[in-house]
């Protein structure tokens, strides 16, 4: 196990010559001074070398038997993985060595028999830093465009799991992950829930994803929880070959085929009084299917990660709160505070918008308006509290006779209630408007100064047209609003439709 440090060493060199005296003087040079030396005595097992495990740096002979040092060259440069590889030639001071071919070739450098122990180390250390400049230059390259690309991903999300999804996303891609995970802390800040947020470079890993859902980790525990803890990233060669208490999910990561391991933290600082907190927003997990040692570039870049986004994230978490918040508030401005139903101001512009759509698309739209029979006799006898109760009720009772989702009931005014019914025919209102009376109906709520039952009874006005643009909602109001009239006056407790056959039209 690594806590994420990691200590440079001497560059690994392969030495390419099948001259058994120049191998050992060069591997005597090199490891005095602490280099790791590889030997392959042909060019055929040089280049299977070389794409096993790639060198810092090779030195290649030129004159070999079978494949000389030329065509070696030539396909090393041809390769991605290998041609980033500084490669010095080693010729003999008498031997016809075309300098303008090895260059074109792509060697960076040369060195002539016999060896001149203070030459040899200069100009391997001359093209060593060289490489060392330029690989740290892409790392930063590379490190820049990844925080550019994350930045804007994250800017784009519409939450925090989102956010932290294009973190993980952009991070594997970048180096080279198979598969990425989030970890965030529970409410209540005990644990560490799995996230929806996650990478994966194959389907293949979704049955690890799945699997990994049903774990939790306490502050401390198991890999994600050590983080969650030291606030600092944790590397794993291999989580596949670690007991529980190291990786809890060992057996499902060595099914998987995953093995190299990091974790790290996505946090900011936090004011408290006078002193300055770190507070963890989440732990991102990364795994590899090879076994992985300290890597100095993924290092650098999740460290990067880590600093920038901590605070990206926390105002992504403001923003989400803030917008929940402000939908919350939108919600209670268009809610009655008695029956939780829509209230008049909500009424008003829901119809406005229903009006303007069928009137595009020439499509129905029916109005239900209905109020208690007699109610005002009813508070009197029963109190105000009895009433309220009464409203409560009534309103569940539209609610679940209201079926669809385009369909809206709102509380109109006092005892008063409307039901917004788009697309819908004269006769399927009528059918909706039977449909609250009968679950109304069925409360059985006592009203004994009803006049027309013992129980509470509704009256019911409705009013069906297809729209023209060329007029408002409000004839629509008028026409259930005068149907509840007639309703009341024809003996109450009953349905009465007014409805117009065709489109309206302001001509007489």
């Amino acid at each position: 196990m690594n806590q994420g440090q990691y200590f440079k060493s001497k560059a690994n060199i392969l030495v390419v010559d099948d001259t058994p005296e120049n191998i050992t003087l060069l591997t005597q040079i090199l490891s005095s001074q602490g280099y790791k030396v590889r030997i392959s005595p042909n060019g055929k097992l040089a280049l299977e070398s070389v794409r096993s495990s790639p060198p810092d740096l090779i030195l290649l002979d030129i004159k070999m038997p079978g494949m000389d040092g030329y065509e070696v060259c030539q396909r090393l440069k041809a390769s991605k993985q290998t041609c980033d590889i500084p490669t010095i030639f080693i010729s003999a001071l008498d031997a016809n060595f075309d300098k303008v071919t090895a260059f074109m070739l792509g060697a960076v450098d040369y060195i002539t028999k016999p060896f001149e122990y203070v030459e040899v180390l200069a100009r391997i250390e001359n093209q060593l830093r060289l490489r060392r400049f330029q690989l740290e230059l892409q790392a930063q390259n590379a490190q820049l465009q990844l925080l550019l690309t994350t930045t804007q991903a994250i800017s784009e999300a519409t939450d925090v799991e989102e956010a932290l999804e294009a973190i993980l996303a952009n991070v594997c891609k970048t180096i080279g992950w198979d598969f990425g995970e989030a970890w965030i802390p529970n409410e209540e800040g005990t644990a560490l829930e799995y996230s929806r947020a996650w990478y994966a470079s194959d389907v293949r890993l979704n049955k690890f994803r799945q699997q990994s859902e049903t774990f939790g980790f306490a502050l401390g525990e198991g890999l994600a929880g050590r983080v969650w803890l030291s606030q600092q990233l944790e590397w794993i060669a291999d989580v596949s070959r670690e007991n529980d208490r190291i990786f809890r999910r060992s057996g499902i990561a060595a099914e998987a085929g995953l093995k190299g391991s990091l974790g790290i933290p996505i946090g900011f600082a936090k004011r408290r009084g006078c002193t300055i907190g770190h507070q963890v927003l989440a732990v991102l997990v990364f795994f590899q299917r090879h076994e992985m040692a300290p890597d100095e570039r993924s290092l650098s870049l999740v460290n990067a990660i880590a600093t920038q986004f901590g605070s990206m994230i926390q105002h992504k978490k403001a923003e989400a709160a803030l917008r929940q918040a402000n939908l919350e508030l939108q919600r209670l401005a268009s809610i009655d505070g008695l029956t939780q139903l829509a209230n008049r101001r909500r009424f008003d512009d829901y119809l406005s918008h229903e009006w303007k759509r069928a009137a595009r698309e020439q499509q129905p739209l029916s109005l239900i308006l209905f109020d208690v029979d007699y109610f005002k006799r009813y508070n009197d006898c029963y109190g105000h509290q009895s009433g309220d109760d009464c409203l409560q009720q009534l309103a569940k009772a539209a609610s679940r006779a209201v079926k669809r989702p385009a369909d809206l009931v709102a509380r109109y005014g006092g005892e008063e209630f409307a039901a917004i019914l788009p697309n819908t025919s004269a006769e399927g209102a009528t059918a909706v408007a039977q449909a609250i009376r009968l679950k109304v109906q069925q409360l059985k709520l006592p009203h004994a100064q009803s006049k027309v039952s013992d129980y509470v009874t509704l009256s019911l006005g409705v009013s069906s047209v297809i729209p023209t643009e060329d007029c408002l909602p409000e004839i629509l109001i008028a026409m259930a609003d005068e149907a509840l009239y007639q309703a009341k006056n024809q003996g109450r407790d009953r349905i009465i439709l007014k409805a117009a056959r065709t489109s309206l039209t302001n001509n007489p």
